[in-house]
């Protein structure tokens, strides 16, 4: 291999090695200031409203800030509509309609409890309707709904995290170049650089980390779902599961179509009929079910869903599934 390109890939390493130390690279697009949520209708009748709450693509604690093009979950976001579904006594339930692999633990986390304080405190219910991916983080903030529903096609489960780590000190040496890391001690050396050569003490310190994660899924599954310990962890080895699979390990209550939630909420809201609805902000990423419906909204013209990659190259754990 030439030298140069060995420098051309040394580059592009030490490019992803400075989004790994937190230095990443972050292109940000001016916001003038927060548009308020505004109120569609999609369908149904009457008076009762349900809102439709889309949690569709990566869980990101950064989110709206990055470029990425129009979808993420932000839990801002999500308190802001819960919030604003609260003060309207009109709405009597609220449909996730969930799309989405997972992400950062800790934003899957918070949605999750925003979910879980948000029915409980109104008593309203809450249902889930996986469409295509309901998994990992995904399906983790499915599991604060009363009933989920997931699409014939969908993919559920992955019920796992994970963290990657990239080392680029065989590539340095290639070249003839060495770092020296100075820190207060090897492990702080060692965990704060991708520079650093991996120890046993280093990776048992983060594999603490990730059986901790992974514990509190676990044990979030076998309570809301109502699986004895040993039922939970059989299904709980990182595997997906087609929604029929998923149905038969009881990680769904039904397969069924985002109607079929729909009518679920209904019916536990002590109603006959309700008018559907959805919240989006002007200016703001877009939302599927009502670019169906034939709303009209701005979106990002570049519309590049790179978050799942950028994840990987910043520091971090991931209730997140990316084959």
């Amino acid at each position: 291999m030439s030298r140069r390109s060995l420098l051309t890939q040394l580059a592009g390493l030490l490019f992803a090695c400075f989004a790994i130390s937190g230095c990443y690279f972050n292109i940000e697009v001016p916001t003038p200031g927060e548009e308020p949520l505004v109120e569609y209708v999609l369908g149904g009748s009457g008076n009762a409203k349900v809102l439709i709450l889309e949690l569709n693509g990566i869980f990101s604690p950064d989110l709206p800030r990055r470029l990425s093009g129009g979808s993420g979950v932000s839990v801002a976001e999500i308190r802001a509509q819960l919030a604003k579904a609260q003060q309207d006594p009109h709405v009597r339930a609220v449909v996730l309609h969930i799309n989405s692999p997972g992400g950062e633990v800790t934003t899957a986390d918070v949605a999750y409890n925003t979910l879980k304080n948000f029915r409980n405190s109104t008593g309203r219910p809450l249902v889930a309707s996986i469409g295509a991916v309901g998994a990992s983080g995904g399906y983790y903030a499915a599991l604060a709904a009363d009933r989920i529903y997931a699409n014939p096609t969908a993919v559920v489960g992955s019920i796992g995290v994970v963290m990657m780590r990239f080392n680029a000190r065989g590539l340095l040496e290639k070249v003839g170049v060495s770092a020296e890391i100075l820190a207060s001690n090897p492990l702080k050396g060692e965990l704060s650089s991708p520079l650093a050569e991996s120890t046993a003490s280093g990776n048992k310190v983060l594999q603490a980390i990730l059986d901790d994660h992974y514990s509190r899924f676990v044990g979030l599954v076998r309570d809301r779902r109502r699986l004895s310990k040993e039922q939970a962890l059989e299904i709980s080895d990182g595997r997906v599961l087609s929604a029929p699979d998923a149905k038969e390990h009881d990680l769904i209550d039904e397969v069924g179509y985002l109607e079929d939630a729909l009518a679920e909420a209904v019916t536990r809201a002590g109603l006959q009929q309700a008018t559907y609805v959805a919240y989006q902000r002007k200016g703001r990423f877009s939302n599927p079910l009502l670019a169906q419906a034939g709303v009209t909204t701005q979106v990002n013209l570049l519309h590049v869903d790179a978050r799942g990659w950028g994840l990987w190259l910043t520091p971090g754990f991931h209730y997140l599934w990316m084959p």
